[in-house]
C-alpha cells in the first residue's frame, strides 16, 4: 500500500545522490509521489555542489555508496559538517559488511521496491521528527546517520 503525503506536514527537501540515472529517476518519482521536493546529484562531487548552492534547508539525503569522483561516505561527511543534523539514508548494491560500521543503521539494499523506500523514509522521519530541531538531530559524529 502506497504512503500518501500528509497535507498538514511541511514539504521536506531531499537530496538524492546516485550515479545511475535510472535509479536516480525512480528515487525522484517515488519521493515526489510522497510529497517531497527533490534535489539531485549524479555523484558525490555533484551532490556536494548541489547542497552548497541550495540556500534553503535540506532535510534528508539519500546517497549511493560507490560513485565516481567522490564516494558517498566522503560526500556525506562533508555535507554533515556544513549542515549538521541532516539525515542520511545509504543505498548500495554492496552488502553492509563492506561499509564502515557507522554507515549501516539506515541502509537500503539495491534493488529495493518503491514501497520499501517509502517505508524506510517514513520510518526515518518518524525517528527524527522535525519538532526536535536541527541542532538536536543525530549526526555522523554521533554515529547515527548513514550514507553511501
Amino acid at each position: 500500500m502506497a504512503i500518501t503525503p500528509n497535507p498538514n506536514e511541511r514539504i521536506k527537501t531531499i537530496l538524492v545522490v546516485e550515479d545511475d540515472a535510472t535509479i536516480r529517476y525512480i528515487l525522484r518519482v517515488v519521493l515526489e509521489r510522497m510529497g517531497h521536493a527533490v534535489l539531485e546529484g549524479c555523484d558525490g562531487t555533484d551532490g556536494l555542489n548541489v547542497a552548497r548552492n541550495f540556500n534553503h534547508r535540506i532535510d534528508f539525503s539519500i546517497s549511493d555508496v560507490r560513485m565516481p569522483k567522490m564516494d558517498g561516505p566522503e560526500m556525506v561527511s562533508r555535507i554533515q559538517a556544513e549542515r549538521p543534523g541532516i539525515r542520511v539514508l545509504v543505498i548500495s548494491a554492496y552488502p553492509t559488511e563492506s561499509l564502515p560500521p557507522d554507515l549501516t543503521e539506515d541502509f537500503l539494499p539495491k534493488p529495493s521496491s518503491p514501497a520499501a523506500l517509502e517505508e524506510k523514509v517514513q520510518e526515518m522521519f518518524g525517528r527524527y521528527p522535525a519538532s526536535l530541531g536541527r541542532r538536536n538531530w543525530p549526526h555522523r559524529n554521533d554515529r547515527f546517520l548513514k550514507v553511501g
